[in-house]
């Protein structure tokens, strides 16, 4: 498993997380859109990202264009530490009524933190889609000597 359990707790218990989705088309042009919540699939190297309906028909035009590689950033708000995870497209959705609860949960934490900026976005199924993609490679985006290293499973990549 390329996603270990370090990471995948990162990921499922870090608030704020910043989550920052970028994709390239065919000519190479790079394209990139804020993400509203993150999900793993148990088990399986994949991750499912929640953005904007409005930035989606793009972001696919992009996908579909291109070579269908996907990377996101995401970044501990208060640590800074970050992950760059890369991979490949698998598929995009509607968000569900459990989308909805999820998407709900994670506004609610946010916006205990960063009022302003999650008031503009209520952040339901009617305004998001779900991105899925394959994980390949995990990178260490953490500041650091570390930084922009392929992560390893069991190395320690924080400054003590």
């Amino acid at each position: 498993m390329i996603l270990d359990d370090s990471v995948v707790h990162f990921l499922r218990k870090t608030e704020p997380l910043y989550i920052h989705l970028a994709v390239a088309n065919s000519e190479g042009r790079s394209y990139s859109v804020g993400g509203f919540g993150v999900q793993t699939n148990e088990g399986k190297d994949q991750l499912k990202i929640f953005i904007l309906k409005s930035q989606a028909k793009k972001v696919l035009s992009f996908i579909h264009s291109g070579s269908g590689r996907i990377s996101s950033l995401l970044t501990d708000g208060f640590t800074n530490e970050s992950y760059q995870i890369k991979g490949s497209y698998i598929e995009s959705k509607l968000c569900t009524e459990e989308d909805n609860e999820f998407l709900s949960r994670y506004r609610k934490g946010s916006l205990k933190l960063f009022p302003k900026m999650y008031d503009k976005f209520p952040l339901s199924a009617t305004i998001c889609d779900s991105l899925s993609y394959y994980v390949e490679q995990v990178y260490v985006q953490t500041p650091g000597p570390y930084a922009g290293s392929r992560y390893e499973k069991g190395v320690d990549t924080h400054d003590t």
